[in-house]
């Protein structure tokens, strides 16, 4: 027991200082490889990941019960709740799931720079970890064990220089493909596709009977909070 937990404290702790050149580098190349339509179609299911995980932190908060999370294909996902139909906890599932991305790019660009890399690469493990435990279809499984094997080799071998990169490339993709994945719903809205009369904005909308805002309203606050997540990332590791 006790060399398990010194095995896990020192990937922990594993720290090195980033050198300026090399982060920019990594933003630029991991930048591209998310704008560019192909590779993002490949990439994005790891932002689904963490939009759905999103929706089951908030609904542990909020006391529902979590069934398990689904993802697609086509890079969709959903989240499994039990609870109220209507209320706070709901509205508060359903509004967690676009910030996420965003909101662990800043924590992963933090802890990167602030030298505790270990601990953001250990607590990005668990998050992926939790979430092919919670998967409930062959594809989520793949995709999150996909994850799990790709970081978790880096973690395992415990190179201080490579981790810090590897949080720091992390931190940049989540931040840009927070934005990106809000843009795309607002695409859907403005298109007024079907599908997005079930999008968590749309949801949102309907999920608190006693405050009815609209679902542009949630859009905004997606946008508001995934854009200043990537403006966040880019300050504290660039600027």
């Amino acid at each position: 027991m006790q060399s398990v937990l010194d095995f896990l404290a020192e990937r922990w702790s594993s720290q090195a200082e980033a050198d300026p050149a090399m982060v920019l580098a990594i933003t630029g190349v991991v930048a591209l490889l998310t704008l560019i339509p192909r590779t993002w179609r490949l990439l994005r299911q790891a932002a689904t990941i963490i939009h759905e995980m999103g929706h089951v932190f908030a609904a542990l908060v909020s006391r529902r019960r979590v069934s398990g999370i689904r993802l697609h294909s086509d890079t969709s996902g959903a989240t499994l709740t039990w609870g109220k139909s209507q209320g706070p906890g709901l509205l508060l599932t359903f509004l967690a799931g676009y910030p996420a991305p965003g909101l662990l790019a800043v924590i992963l660009a933090w802890l990167a720079l602030a030298g505790h890399a270990g601990a953001a690469l250990t607590v990005y493990q668990a998050v992926v970890l939790l979430a092919l435990l919670l998967s409930r279809n062959l594809v989520g499984i793949a995709s999150c064990l996909t994850s799990v094997l790709v970081t978790g080799a880096i973690w395992w071998h415990n190179d201080a220089e490579l981790i810090v990169y590897t949080v720091v490339a992390l931190a940049v993709f989540y931040g840009i493909a927070g934005l990106r994945g809000t843009l795309d719903l607002w695409g859907s809205h403005l298109s007024r596709r079907q599908s997005s009369a079930g999008s968590d904005a749309a949801q949102a909308a309907r999920a608190w009977g006693a405050l009815p805002l609209p679902a542009w309203l949630w859009l905004i606050f997606f946008l508001l909070i995934s854009t200043g997540c990537a403006a966040a990332v880019i300050w504290l590791l660039i600027l």
